[in-house]
């Protein structure tokens, strides 16, 4: 062939590779366009949850179990291994909150699990009580040719090795004997069940078989913790058909159909019970029960006991097993409380979800450990923010358990809700305080799991009357906590409620009906007018809110301060109010979003004139005298900076002063700052920059300048945000936001103080100030007898994860403006994510209500019908310097068109109904 020839051909050739690349190109664009592989359009969910070590303190580290979940090793320590009962829930300092929506319990480093219920009365359903021989439950012991071991964790030579790891809704314990391996896993099984659930996996080591006896153990002594004192109940009864023993709690405070206490056996061989303490433990003792050791029952059945005194009962199985050479079985076990109708067992159905009772639901749902860990897995967000914080992922993962494990269901309100928690509910207090507490912790369900924000801002409605007028907290059956009243509750059920109906776009939430306390109903919305009235009638002389008799969010500040006026409470009222009238007018009251707008500019101007010389807002007034012109309270403070009423200059000052005061950046070394953990409430009583002090006798820690004194989680999350809304413009203000952030995690308090348990899994919600005598300290003055698990530090955590993310809803959609100082995050959360890097901006929306009918509100009644919410609006900025001829919006599916203005692109999303909604932005096409 000639080269002529060979050239033709080449050429040929050429032209068709060009065409199919041209072809390939137009494929790639369509794809693209669609949404297809390789345009990397819309957020990937799931994934790995970010996992590190770091922050185990000295008790142990931090692990990803089986499932890929966060998981704490505790040390197998001696020195660490049982400090004492020293709780009235029966756990030592060391323990692991486990819950679902339901219950919550306590396990402790020993082994004990402990159950709290608050269906009806507020009670520990197992109370520990070592004086009378009553050691809670959840604990197991094995009996091999006479040889008798538990899994309770005692660190003495000679005991078997008891690994103890605290996880996502359990507590196992692994015990290695010589012959047998027992793995013992207590879990409150996810969702709604008001159970808790015991799987015994023991594996013989053996070539040979084996006969292994199996004692499991729950106690029964309910302690009503309000009035103090034991509750009386029926003798037990046993269901053979259901392997279930049950006794009936006796009336008690006004509870007039107590619920049961129950035990069952769910799965493997069953060769009696007992039910005598005196007959089980005998002449033996905790660790070796006398009946283990001669391993022998007498299925007893134990007398009642009435109200005020210790019973004498327990829920004892005895399960008698072979075990094969190298092989092991799986024994399941329930425990908890209930109405007896929902403990009922088997009712012929194979559905498990179709069992009348409990019991049989759970005997047929044979791998529900694993399953209650998917589903955890499923719920938990996934965070990464640079590389620098490899742990901070996994803790909020962590928070995001603890936070929603806090849930209980109250039967007289017909809701969940989650409490304060730590020693105000499971403590000597026994009560649901403050009022305005759970409020705080639906703001970041709300885009995790808005069904339970939305019942907690039900309850928290229900606690209402028609004046107005709000508990302190609440008691047992929904009795009102009459300790003071205070002046600051109205504002936090308008947060919530505003963020609620803006974020969800559920706007329908707020036309039901909703009782008042004492009588009489109105719809949501209605309650929400009742609010704003109510604070509206505190108005003081000075413009600002007059003072509950508890004084504000900081309890007591009218005593110790004398305070007759609240500023900061005019600094909330300056925030929020512009958030409910927006609400107001989404849901077609354009009255009182009128209402709402002028008493936010009247508020944000005397907020304006309470500006000191010193650079900071005042905290309230002594009659005609001004508190905090020579000190700086925090409280005050973020509102402000929320409300936007300052300059840039003055915006700086502000936080140069807090970082200074309160955080101890350039305080004298004396003073021991900057504070290791997060900011301080209070200056240091000498430090040289404050002229001004007050009673700080019932404070926090020592050495405080002003009452209330010490780092609060709840005010610092406040911080974070107030300090992150000031970004762009103010210098530096979303590097001071995220110091702060990190300042107030568990990671870091673990770190400055590893030898502090409180601290580690969960913490009080206050801790000493870094000049007080000993700042590892953490607790209030007025409770020492239980120790963590208060949800202020991860709720606020996750709160301002979606603060820094600069995500804030509005009536039609979302303005998004990123306020973390990396370039590159992701955070992926059930209802909401959002992702940036070099190349692209991505996101999706679960909006509750989108493309719902809307019934418009008048004065807190139905007017009209909404239309269908078919798009949502989004505004989102840009990196700095970004090219805006380059950028390119997708929806998940195909490019779309937006306008861009001052360093933003806005556009329309349309909307996926009760669906993720994607969208994306290419920043480099």
């Amino acid at each position: 062939m000639g080269r002529k020839a060979i050239s033709i051909k080449r050429r040929k050739l050429t032209m068709v590779l060009i065409t199919v690349a041209v072809l390939l190109l137009s494929w790639v664009i369509s794809i693209s366009d669609r949404g297809g592989e390789l345009l990397p359009s819309i957020m990937p969910e799931g994934g790995p949850i970010p996992m590190s070590s770091a922050g185990g303190g000295n008790y142990g580290n931090w692990i990803s179990d089986e499932f890929g979940l966060p998981a704490y090793e505790l040390k197998n320590d001696s020195s660490l291994a049982s400090q004492g009962p020293l709780q009235v829930g029966g756990a030592s300092e060391v323990e692991h909150q486990i819950g679902n929506d339901h219950i919550v319990a306590d396990a402790s480093a020993q082994g004990y699990v402990s159950l709290w219920s608050q269906d009806r009365l507020y009670e520990w359903v197992n109370h520990y009580d070592s004086a009378s021989r009553h050691y809670s439950g959840g604990i197991g012991y094995l009996n091999v040719d006479g040889k008798v071991t538990s899994d309770l964790y005692s660190g003495e030579p000679g005991q078997p090795v008891v690994s103890r790891t605290f996880g996502v809704g359990y507590s196992k314990k692994v015990m290695t004997a010589s012959k047998v391996n027992v793995s013992d896993v207590v879990y409150a099984p996810f969702g709604n069940d008001p159970v808790l659930l015991d799987d015994i996996t023991l594996e013989n080591k053996t070539s040979s078989k084996l006969s292994a006896t199996w004692y499991e153990y729950w106690d029964v002594n309910p302690y009503f913790v309000t009035g103090n004192m034991n509750r009386g109940f029926s003798s037990p009864s046993y269901d053979p058909s259901t392997k279930t023993l049950s006794v009936t709690q006796d009336p008690m405070a006004g509870d007039s159909q107590p619920m049961s206490i129950y035990a069952a056996s769910l799965g493997g061989p069953l060769s009696g019970f007992e039910t005598s303490l005196t007959d089980f433990f005998g002449n033996g003792t905790e660790m070796v029960p006398e009946e283990v050791a001669t391993n022998s029952v007498t299925d007893s059945i134990a007398s009642p006991v009435a109200n005020g005194e210790v019973g004498n009962t327990v829920f004892v199985f005895k399960s008698k097993v072979t075990l094969m050479p190298n092989s092991s079985t799986t024994l399941r076990y329930a425990y908890g409380s209930a109405d007896a109708n929902q403990v009922s067992g088997i009712d012929g159905s194979a559905d498990a979800n179709q069992v009348s009772g409990i019991v049989g639901k759970y005997s047929l749902l044979t791998n529900s450990y694993a399953s209650s860990e998917k589903a955890w897995n499923a719920y938990l967000p996934r965070v990464t923010v640079g590389s620098t914080q490899p742990w901070l992922g996994r803790e909020l993962a962590w928070d995001a358990y603890m936070l929603r494990s806090g849930a209980t269901y109250e039967e007289c309100a017909g809701e969940h809700v989650i409490s304060q928690g730590g020693y105000y509910q499971y403590g000597s207090g026994g009560m649901q305080i403050a009022y305005r507490d759970p409020l705080q912790f639906a703001l970041p369900l709300i885009y995790s799991d808005p069904s339970l924000a939305g019942e907690i801002i039900l309850y928290s409605a229900k606690e209402q009357s028609q004046s107005g007028l709000t508990p302190y907290g609440t008691k047992s059956l929904c009795q009102q906590a009459s300790v003071g009243v205070s002046d600051d509750d109205d504002v936090w059920l308008l947060l919530a409620a505003a963020e609620y109906g803006l974020a969800t776009k559920d706007f329908s939430f707020f036309n039901q009906e909703v009782p008042y306390y004492g009588g009489g109903s109105g719809t949501l919305f209605e309650h929400l007018i009742t609010a704003y009235k109510h604070q509206e009638s505190l108005i003081g002389p000075h413009g600002d809110y007059l003072a509950g008799s508890s004084g504000d969010w900081s309890d007591f500040s009218t005593y110790f301060l004398h305070m007759t006026e609240s500023s900061l409470v005019t600094a909330q009222v300056a925030v929020v109010y512009p958030l409910m009238a927006e609400l107001a007018a989404a849901l077609g009251d354009t009255t009182f979003e009128s209402e709402l707008n002028v008493s936010a500019t009247r508020a944000k101007s005397v907020i304006a004139s309470e500006w000191t010389p010193r650079g900071w807002q005042i905290r309230g007034w002594d009659n005609n005298k001004a508190i905090g012109t020579g000190v700086i309270f925090e409280e005050p403070q973020p509102w402000a900076m929320l409300a936007g009423i300052y300059s840039v200059e003055k915006s700086s000052e502000l936080i140069s002063n807090i970082r200074r005061y309160l955080t101890g950046i350039g305080a004298p070394s004396y003073l021991n700052g900057p504070s290791k953990i997060g900011s301080s409430q209070s200056p240091a009583r000498n430090d040289p920059g404050v002229s001004e002090r007050s009673d700080s006798s019932g404070g926090v820690g020592t050495n405080n300048a002003v009452f209330v004194g010490g780092t609060w989680y709840s005010l610092n999350g406040v911080l974070v945000w107030g300090m992150a809304s000031l970004d762009p413009g103010t210098p530096n203000a979303a590097n001071d936001a995220f110091d702060e952030y990190l300042r107030n995690t568990l990671y870091a308090h673990a770190t400055a103080f590893p030898g502090s348990w409180d601290g580690i899994l969960s913490v009080d919600d206050a801790c000493n100030s870094f000049y007080s005598a000993d700042p590892s300290e953490c607790g209030i003055s007025l409770e020492s007898g239980y120790r963590g698990q208060i949800m202020h530090q991860p709720a606020w955590s996750l709160f301002d994860t979606f603060a820094l993310s600069g995500i804030t809803p509005t009536a039609s959609g979302y303005h998004i403006t990123p306020h973390w100082p990396d370039r590159d995050f992701s955070i992926q959360f059930p209802d909401i994510g959002l992702s940036r890097d070099s190349n692209w901006i991505k996101g999706y929306f679960v909006a509750k209500g989108a493309q719902s009918s809307v019934a418009g509100i008048q004065n807190g009644k139905s007017s009209k019908s909404g239309n269908n919410a078919s798009n949502l609006k989004i505004k989102v900025a840009l990196p700095t310097a970004t090219e805006i001829a380059g950028v390119r919006v997708f929806d998940g599916s195909r490019s779309i068109p937006f306008s861009s203005q001052g360093g933003s692109v806005t556009f329309n999303l349309p909307v996926i109904n009760q669906g993720r909604t994607n969208f994306a932005i290419q920043l480099k096409s």
